[in-house]
């Protein structure tokens, strides 16, 4: 329907003001209306509260009646008077015998019925007291109303007043009891000139006996309540419907209002006739209407006259445009003349054909642009979608890459088409979980790019022929000027080549971790062994040869160890056992073990800066990593004979520790790339430095890790300063922790048995240095009862004693069970004499002549004290590698039992058949997984030490099931001989303590 203007300002004119004016006229209605349902609701209200007030009144009336003949049941003294008297006062005219003209009645203490006023047969003689208001009024000694009883002969309601009489010490020695008939009497009486007429009625419900009741009016006979269902006011009654609701009664509806009495539970309920209800507001809404229709006629004439006169001026102007339509273009002649509407109008449609052809050059610009780089992106999949997800472009490099044609795709498919079903579930699954909410269709692939705006994410597209493609995609929104989403972009890069290189690249590391670092640790722990004397001395010439093939292997492990951290920290795989610790002793630790790596140059340690007290939460390997990288640096680029610091400097949240040098120091051209993995400077002599160029973008990406930031200061010709920062952890516990490790790492205590002074302190000064706890003996006897009193690890015994001689003092000590197994080194000068004296009958002796070795008496004592502290000690080692296996074997020594499984077949049988205290196991055996052996390990052997020997860090939850995990290309015979030792402790016997 096509309207001209100035119809249809005119049609809003009247529509707006029939609009105003029904809506008033609405609103009016129904607040008049509501006003006299209120007004009636509250009348009727008040007139059940005016009979409920009317009824308390009259039954507290009724009550005070029954306390007053009560009390003149009682004599002078307060006694109950006679039945004879009691009898004679009944048959007397009373106030109570008006209000109870049913009767009353005396009852004794235990509510007998003793004396009536009018005679009932049976009555008299009869008990009541397990009627419910006798027992309120026995418990409350109160007046009591009881509920209305249904009377054997009228059937019809009887109310019974009940008044107990009591004794001065409040004992209750009667009850005076009145009867009301509603046959007889009325509740209430009945009223006068209290209503006006009208159509409202009343209904009184007994709900208990469900009969109609009056409280004005006698009634002879039972008037049963209807059927439910049958009557809708007394359905609303027994519902206590809320007061203004309305109730469909005989074709009609009624205003209705109800209300429970207290005493009796009687319903009263009063309903109007709805049509009286709103009979004044109907009237007033047809007066009103009048004047409303009125005055719309008039604002409707005004509205006609004012849209002509403002209209007429357009219509020439529309004809105009219609015409500039229908040749298809907008030209800009339009007079700017006439009123200052139509002025306005005409140079606005002047200036927008002007804009207008500069924006349609503009657009098409703009496509043209926009088709070139879709169309150059050969490689590059990318496609957009509607907000539905139907397919609105599609480029030359998602044709190339998916198989289909762009006719195939836009308007007709969405991306579900390319991409596998289990994938888009798996993803679905994934995203409703992360939300919250149920995330399917669609949806699947837009959902985080309407968070976040664009989302990066791994896909598997499908080819058309089937096969798939792996692709790197990121999801945009596309929006308008407004912001609202109006579609998505997809863009995709095939990444399938990417994929296959990183797997080819995880197994070539899987490859090295376990082919090549194996042999490698075998070679390297085998050759330290014969470096370190474990296997006698070697002559000059192989020794070199040795020592040159020893630090080889050294440096070759190192580079593994290297590129494989460098690879795990790159995909986060390297494991961290952060641990709160002190930071001293492990500045010292890496300090002593690089003591002698610059010796033959002249160059010395030094520690400037002691904070003993300064706790780290730090992985102490990775700390001792970064340790020794940054001053194994300092040594090689020092100069000889020169000194490299170690600063320790400690403020109020983090620690520093500097590793300071006087070497070159480093070029100003070099400085960007100090931490870039190979970096290396390319001066000569730099370059003959041994190292991969690694060791400083590892130690940075560990320190980063464990909190803390790395950096250096360095004048080219003066020398560097490398330093780290790591965060203090304050802690209220560092003197608990100090102690703590005082205990913990506890020295062994030794007894020195010699007679010679200065043998003695000799004796004391090499053992104090090599770390124990020394205490002297000079004679047999003081030795003796030394060892009775304190519990010693180790004696040293000198057989020529000048009181007992020492051959009788071991004998004695192999004699108590306390000391039967005590480790026992005889430095004698006689030791050829004593050893056939004992002609191999006692164990844990080890005999060293005099004049002492100190290196061989330390070593004795090492040895003894391992010895005596794995006694017995059985271990499974899990290893398909015989070579790495007779290395471990090296490394630890003799004294321990060990077996090897060289598969998990063979370490299940072993397991079943013997018992073991430690187990080491090897993760990759060729029948299995070594994890898949912990939970049988656990089972059989449950108090049984487990350590990891593997060729690849652990993850942290792996590393949480087992005791401790060694590396193999990092393991030496003091780190497994301390792991052992640390794991397998044995606690000390009460005679020991």
């Amino acid at each position: 329907m096509n309207l001209s203007l100035s119809l249809r300002i005119m049609l809003l004119v009247l529509v707006t003001s029939c609009t105003l004016v029904a809506g008033m006229l609405l609103t009016v209605y129904q607040l008049e209306v509501a006003n006299y349902e209120l007004v009636v609701t509250e009348r009727n209200l008040a007139e059940i509260n005016r009979l409920s007030t009317e009824l308390e009144l009259t039954q507290q009336h009724r009550v005070l009646g029954l306390e007053a003949f009560a009390a003149r049941l009682l004599n002078a003294n307060g006694e109950l008077l006679s039945k004879e008297a009691m009898q004679h006062l009944l048959r007397q005219p009373s106030v109570a015998k008006d209000l109870f003209p049913d009767g009353l009645i005396v009852f004794d203490s235990k509510a007998t019925a003793i004396a009536e006023s009018q005679f009932a047969e049976g009555r008299l003689g009869t008990n009541y007291a397990d009627r419910p208001h006798f027992r309120r009024a026995k418990e409350t000694k109160e007046s009591v109303i009881s509920e209305p009883i249904l009377g054997r002969v009228t059937g019809l309601p009887l109310l019974s007043y009940l008044h107990p009489v009591l004794s001065v010490d409040g004992d209750i020695l009667a009850y005076a009891g009145g009867i009301l008939d509603l046959a007889n009497t009325p509740l209430l009486e009945e009223a006068k000139g209290v209503e006006t007429k009208t159509s409202a009625t009343t209904l009184i419900i007994d709900p208990e006996h469900r009969l109609f009741v009056s409280m004005r009016e006698r009634f002879n006979k039972p008037q049963p309540l209807p059927e439910e269902g049958k009557d809708p006011l007394v359905d609303a009654a027994l519902s206590l419907t809320p007061p203004g609701s309305l109730v469909n009664y005989q074709e009609q509806q009624y205003l209705v209002a109800s209300m429970q009495l207290a005493s009796p539970k009687w319903i009263v309920l009063r309903a109007l006739p709805y049509s009286e209800v709103v009979a004044p507001a109907r009237k007033a809404f047809l007066q009103f209407l009048s004047i409303a229709l009125t005055l719309t006629l008039l604002i409707a004439t005004l509205g006609i006259w004012v849209a002509r006169s403002l209209t007429q001026p357009l219509v020439e102007m529309t004809k105009r445009i219609d015409e500039m339509a229908d040749a298809g273009r907008i030209e800009n002649d339009f007079k700017e003349v006439g009123n200052t509407e139509v002025f306005a109008l005409a140079r606005a449609m002047n200036r927008l054909a002007s804009e207008q052809k500069a924006a349609n050059l503009a657009v098409r610009q703009a496509e043209r642009f926009l088709a070139n780089v879709l169309d150059s992106a050969s490689e590059i999949s990318i496609i957009a979608t509607d907000t539905e997800g139907l397919i609105t472009a599609f480029n030359r490099g998602a044709e190339r890459m998916l198989g289909y044609k762009e006719s195939e795709m836009v308007g007709k498919q969405t991306p579900a088409v390319m991409h596998l079903d289990a994938e888009i579930e798996e993803r679905a699954e994934r995203l409703s979980q992360e939300l919250g909410r149920p995330i399917e269709g669609f949806r699947v692939f837009v959902e985080k790019a309407d968070q976040f705006g664009s989302e990066k994410s791994e896909w598997t597209y499908l080819h058309k022929s089937g096969y798939p493609i792996s692709v790197s995609l990121v999801v945009t929104t596309l929006r308008n000027d407004a912001d609202e989403v109006t579609g998505y972009l997809s863009i995709a890069e095939d990444i399938t080549e990417q994929k296959q290189i990183d797997k080819l690249k995880s197994e070539f590391i899987s490859t090295v971790s376990h082919e090549l670092r194996t042999p490698l640790t075998s070679i390297s722990g085998a050759l330290g062994l014969i470096v370190g004397g474990t296997f006698g001395d070697l002559p000059e010439k192989a020794k070199n040869l040795i020592t040159t093939a020893y630090r080889n292997s050294q440096r070759l492990s190192y580079l593994i160890n290297d590129l494989l951290d460098i690879e795990k920290i790159a995909a986060g795989k390297l494991h961290f056992d952060m641990k709160v610790q002190f930071l001293m002793p492990l500045i010292e630790q890496a300090l002593e073990s690089h003591r002698n790596y610059g010796s033959d140059r002249g160059i010395t340690l030094r520690v400037a800066g002691n904070t003993p007290e300064t706790l780290v939460r730090v992985d102490s390997q990775r700390l001792m990593q970064v340790l020794a990288n940054l001053i194994s640096n300092a040594i090689k680029f020092s100069p000889d004979f020169e000194e490299v610091t170690l600063d320790i400097e400690s403020d109020s949240d983090k620690v520093t520790v500097s590793v300071i040098d006087k070497g070159p120091g480093i070029a100003d051209s070099f400085r960007d790339k100090i931490f870039q993995r190979f970096a290396q400077a390319d001066a000569s002599d730099t370059r003959a430095k041994e190292g991969t160029g690694l060791g400083l973008s590892i130690s940075r990406e560990l320190i980063e890790k464990m909190g803390g930031r790395i950096d250096f200061e360095s004048t080219e010709g003066k020398g560097s300063r490398f330093f780290f920062e790591l965060p203090l952890h304050q802690s209220t516990t560092n003197r608990s922790l100090v102690t703590t490790q005082a205990t913990e790492n506890k020295k062994p205590r030794l007894l020195i048995v010699e007679d010679d002074p200065d043998v003695a302190n000799l004796l004391s000064i090499m053992l104090n240095e090599a770390g124990y706890e020394v205490e002297t003996a000079y004679t047999g006897k003081d030795a003796l009862n030394s060892i009775k009193t304190v519990s010693y690890d180790l004696v040293t015994l000198d057989i020529a004693l000048p009181d007992i001689c020492g051959l009788d003092i071991i004998q004695q000590l192999r004699g108590e069970p306390k000391t039967a197994h005590l480790p026992i080194i005889v430095i004698s000068a006689k030791i050829e004499e004593g050893r056939l004296a004992i002609n191999g009958d006692l164990l844990n002796i080890d005999w060293l002549t005099k004049p002492i070795d100190q290196g061989r008496l330390t070593n004795l004592v090492q040895k003894n004290l391992s010895e005596h502290q794995h006694q017995n000690l059985r271990i499974l080692h899990v290893e398909d590698d015989i070579d790495l296996h007779n290395v471990i074997c090296s490394m630890v020594g003799e004294h321990v039992n060990f077996k090897m499984a060289a598969s998990l077949k063979d370490a299940r049988r072993a397991l079943a058949t013997e018992d073991f205290d430690f187990i080491l196991l090897d993760l990759g055996m060729p029948d299995g997984s070594g994890w898949d052996l912990l939970p049988e390990i656990r089972h059989s052997h449950p108090n049984a030490k487990v350590v990891i020997l593997s060729a690849s860090d652990l993850t942290q939850e792996e590393y949480n099931t087992v005791e401790a995990a060694l590396l193999k290309s990092r393991l030496s015979p003091k780190q497994l001989i301390d792991e052992i030792s640390t794991r397998t402790v044995k606690p000390q016997s009460k005679a020991e303590d």
